[in-house]
């Protein structure tokens, strides 16, 4: 499948980004990963992990080194997740042409040619009847990986919960989510907890500047706001022009005027959702940082803060207006241009 081919989206990759299963190398997550080997190695291995965190955090990459070792790719170290790309399992993973990997996941509307909003229960009885067939592979291990159990909608999370409770044998689910507290309790309850804790800022720093080349203050920035996934630092400096940049520009010209039209605007084109979702991010998150510091002068946002030109309670409340509105345009399917224009022109105007 070509990548970011707009007739092929996935659902588990972001646009412009690897798709997880191409990813070898995992930024931190040692303690992680040396928990999963410990229960493999001492044949207490369980059936289902959730494994959480936030987006860009490496829950996908963990999971496709999991799979890559119980299918049966072989490393090159001792108690290591590290399956080399030449490897054959890894290979057919990355290929996907695994017979023993299934990938549960939001499908392609056939006729609008778009994702689905949610991972109907079809394709749960559709993952029954891969469990139940013969193991298509030598290794007659089957992984599960579903990315992610948050778009699980109220039957296909009942269908997985039935796996969960009487689960096949020599077969390991990874369930991957972001809000694990949306999920059905009785699902947490049947899924040992993997979670992933937030990368040192100096890591991504290092492990970002052998990626990119964008000038250190945009570097910066994406840290700052990345909430220690290397992954989020990796999409912002790859949306430095729609992202970014307007941040800096709406920080910076708070007491004049922007160009919030054309932000608007192009943020409103269905091919930069990625950057949507990263500007509504920022834009929170650089809210709140502006917060702190007028109350307490610590400063943990992006670029330099503006300074106490607002209290800490119009800052506080611009955040929750931002939030809000976000929340809003998703719920109701309101017009992107101007509820992102209004929320600007608000900003300036607090």
């Amino acid at each position: 499948m070509p990548r970011d081919d707009p007739a092929f989206p996935e659902p588990d990759r972001s646009f412009g980004s690897a798709h997880p299963r191409e990813v070898y190398e995992l930024l931190g997550h040692a303690d992680a990963e040396a928990r999963y080997l410990d229960a493999q190695g001492s044949n207490r291995l369980h059936h289902a992990w959730l494994i959480t965190g936030p987006p860009g955090i490496g829950k996908a990459t963990l999971a496709y080194r999991i799979a890559r070792h119980r299918l049966g790719g072989t490393s090159l170290l001792d108690q290591s997740l590290d399956i080399p790309p030449t490897d054959p399992v890894a290979q057919r993973i990355e290929s996907q042409g695994h017979g023993n990997l299934s990938i549960l996941r939001r499908p392609l509307d056939p006729k609008s040619k778009k994702l689905k909003r949610d991972i109907p229960v079809d394709e749960v009885r559709a993952l029954s009847k891969f469990f139940q067939s013969t193991a298509s592979e030598s290794d007659d291990w089957r992984v599960c990986i579903v990315d992610k159990a948050d778009d699980l909608n109220a039957n296909s999370e009942n269908g997985i919960l039935k796996l969960l409770e009487e689960p096949p044998a020599r077969t390991l689910f990874l369930l991957l989510s972001d809000q694990p507290g949306t999920l059905l309790p009785t699902i947490r309850s049947r899924c040992l907890h993997l979670p992933l804790r937030a990368v040192p800022d100096a890591d991504i720093a290092r492990w970002l500047g052998a990626r990119t080349d964008v000038r250190p203050e945009f570097q910066q920035a994406a840290i700052a706001l990345s909430r220690g996934a290397p992954g989020k630092a990796l999409a912002l400096v790859e949306h430095v022009e729609t992202v970014l940049q307007p941040i800096k520009r709406l920080m910076q010209s708070l007491t004049g005027e922007g160009d919030d039209m054309t932000l608007a605007k192009t943020l409103a084109v269905a091919k930069e959702a990625t950057a949507r979702a990263l500007f509504w991010d920022a834009l929170i998150d650089t809210l709140q940082a502006q917060a702190v510091h007028a109350g307490t002068g610590r400063w943990s946002g992006p670029f330099e803060p503006i300074g106490a030109r607002k209290p800490p309670a119009t800052w506080v409340a611009l955040a929750e207006r931002a939030q809000s509105t976000r929340m809003a345009e998703e719920g109701i399917n309101l017009d992107k241009t101007a509820s992102m224009f209004d929320l600007l022109s608000h900003v300036r105007a607090a």
